[in-house]
């Protein structure tokens, strides 16, 4: 078997469509493998009404992800069999030709780890928001970092991991509420570069019900965003002298990354509520991560958005 999708599995909302969008896939060398995460929502019911032998349905003892998201992740990764993973979810859709664009471009990169399907952001009607960018098909380890640190749209859905090298290197990264955990895994993955589709394959939903849009947790986000600026600085890329243009990605990554990190703070906290500010104050007061100078930055001009 060649690709397992696993779907971690707990709104019920959209699954039924999630589902529908991975079997009507026009390659058939795959299993989707449903985890149910103990959801209030029947599941169970939904998938039963899938007659379809590429899926298979598993119930966790414990709500995991209530509690660990990128844990349920992880537990979900142990379930998979093919040598390609793609960490499916219960709410976005992949388009009919999602695996089979990425056939041969696997063929053509066998020592590549990670690979990356085009999005498009739609709402939850699915009228589309947003269109992801065009890159070339594909991207050194450093291009690939500066392209995510400037402004390249990213979610875990869109990803297909070489099973064995995610394992390897520890599964999925935990960051709280898994916010940016996606784009650290997507960084660990790409030392032998990542390769792009050119097609829009991947329909990425934002709605009321996805952690994107809940504020409740909003100080975990920040808690994450906080341990993901320091990750980045301890997740450096390494260049040869000798490829120039390889070396300016490099200085440029190098550079802009104190600027990057202080932008995504200063978003982060402009959008928590009240007290959740008061108390990320206090966490990134405490932390090494940024100097005094910065810090003092961050706290004025996340106020001074929320204020506006």
């Amino acid at each position: 078997m060649i690709f397992s999708f696993v779907l971690p599995a707990y709104k019920g909302k959209y699954l039924e469509q999630a589902i529908s969008s991975i079997i009507a896939q026009d390659y058939k060398e795959f299993e989707l493998v449903v985890v149910d995460d103990c959801s209030p929502d029947d599941i169970r019911g939904i998938v039963s009404g899938f007659h379809d032998d590429h899926i298979s349905y598993y119930l966790n003892e414990d709500n995991i992800g209530g509690h660990d998201l990128v844990a349920q992740w992880n537990h979900c990764l142990e379930y998979a069999k093919g040598d390609y993973v793609v960490l499916a979810t219960d709410d976005d859709l992949y388009e009919p030709n999602f695996l089979s664009s990425f056939v041969p471009l696997i063929e053509k990169y066998p020592e590549v780890g990670l690979f990356r399907a085009r999005i498009l952001q739609v709402d939850d009607q699915n009228v589309v928001k947003d269109i992801d960018a065009c890159y070339k098909e594909y991207l050194s380890p450093v291009e690939f970092r500066y392209h995510m640190l400037h402004g390249m749209r990213g979610g875990i859905p869109q990803y297909i991991f070489k099973r064995r090298t995610l394992v390897e290197k520890g599964g999925f990264v935990n960051f709280p509420k898994a916010w940016a955990s996606d784009d650290a895994t997507a960084l660990l993955m790409s030392d032998c570069g990542v390769v792009n589709s050119q097609e829009h394959l991947v329909r990425f939903r934002w709605s009321c019900i996805n952690i994107s849009n809940d504020r409740r947790c909003g100080l975990e986000k920040f808690q994450a965003r906080l341990l993901f600026s320091k990750w980045l600085q301890e997740h450096q890329v390494a260049v040869g002298e000798d490829e120039k243009w390889k070396t300016f990605y490099q200085r440029t990554v190098t550079e802009y990354l104190p600027i990057y990190n202080k932008l995504t703070m200063i978003t982060t906290m402009s959008m928590l509520t009240c007290s959740h500010w008061i108390k990320s104050i206090k966490e990134l007061w405490a932390c090494d991560t940024f100097s005094l100078k910065d810090k003092c930055s961050i706290i004025l001009r996340s106020f001074q958005k929320r204020i506006r």
